[in-house]
């Protein structure tokens, strides 16, 4: 969880720079849209940027690209405390017309148009990063993740909606031989998180953020439980994550495809909240300081697990309460 908000904090930095840049036209077009995509690139057609090993910072050494080979990555790929990064090299082409990029430790699957194997396929062999001897606490774990910052965010008062839909499928998902296990210590996740930032220059909270969580899989819960906490990993942010049942009565677990459609707006509304009630973000207790900033999806692995997740239909439109000029 550490790298992971570190991983976030790089693109919560980069999506400050972005508002500080937009022009006031900009920020007023994206405010009147009245329904508009959130999410860049949200079927992963255009391929990844690839991040050094190194946790927690954003370090790139190439590219991989997509089935829109002449379109520039918008998502980055993150694959902190990774013994075995991923080769910069053409992708292996699949008999369906799908896309491999692999190694001996993980293995990112783009898929057809169409594709069972869903939009994005993420799967990690942790039995070939920890080999036989498993994590200890302390210890740095094994991620891998796509992330993106979020380009003129709306703010969250002008906001009526902010519908995620993704559907999951559970893959595999399998424990090696752990000396001294721990389900404390040793687990599998996949998760999807977003960061509402305060992202008003007169604000005296500017900059200041609440994680937001969505829970795919835990190998340790068919129904992921909530997590509502202040971040020990550095950041001492504010970390909301409401049930895995939320979102959805099924669980990954029966490895059939999942649907999340879920208006995030009143979750994200009821988050921020919590914190202001609980003494976080108290600079600031205005919606309208807060927009959705970053995001980013995957597995973290401290614990010795082979595991495969696809996703597909990934979407965050935005609704928002003011009319555009255009409209009638």
């Amino acid at each position: 969880m550490i790298a992971l908000k570190r991983f976030i904090k790089t693109l919560l930095v980069a999506a400050t720079a972005v508002a500080l840049l937009t022009t006031a036209w900009s920020c007023h077009a994206a405010e009147n849209m009245p329904d508009r995509e959130l999410i860049r690139d949200p079927d992963f057609r255009r391929g990844f940027i690839v991040l050094q090993p190194e946790p927690g910072k954003r370090g790139s050494y190439g590219m991989v690209r997509g089935h829109e080979a002449t379109a520039d990555p918008v998502w980055d790929l993150v694959q902190w405390s990774s013994k075995h990064p991923l080769a910069i090299a053409a992708a292996e082409k699949l008999a369906d017309g799908s896309l491999r990029f692999s190694n001996v430790a993980k293995t990112v699957t783009l898929g057809a148009a169409g594709s069972e194997r869903g939009d994005l396929g993420m799967a990690v062999n942790a039995s070939a990063e920890y080999g036989s001897l498993a994590r200890k606490s302390g210890e740095p774990w094994v991620h891998l993740l796509v992330g993106q910052d979020i380009t003129d965010p709306p703010s969250l008062a002008d906001l009526s909606a902010a519908r995620l839909h993704v559907e999951a499928r559970l893959i595999a998902s399998e424990k090696r031989p752990m000396p001294n296990y721990s389900p404390d210590l040793h687990a599998a996740q996949f998760q999807i998180f977003f960061s509402v930032q305060n992202l008003n220059r007169q604000s005296p909270g500017y900059g200041k953020y609440l994680w937001f969580g969505i829970p795919i899989y835990d190998d340790r819960h068919r129904a992921v439980p909530a997590y509502k906490a202040r971040d020990t990993g550095g950041t001492n942010m504010f970390i909301y994550t409401p049930a895995g049942d939320v979102f959805s009565p099924k669980s990954t677990h029966e490895q059939k495809w999942i649907t999340i459609d879920t208006d995030l707006l009143p979750l994200m509304r009821e988050g921020l909240e919590y914190a202001w009630k609980n003494n976080f973000l108290k600079e600031s207790q205005s919606l309208a300081d807060y927009r959705i900033a970053a995001m980013n999806i995957g597995w973290e692995l401290p614990g010795t697990f082979d595991v495969d997740l696809a996703i597909r239909r990934l979407s965050l439109r935005a609704s928002s309460t003011k009319s555009s000029p255009h409209s009638p």
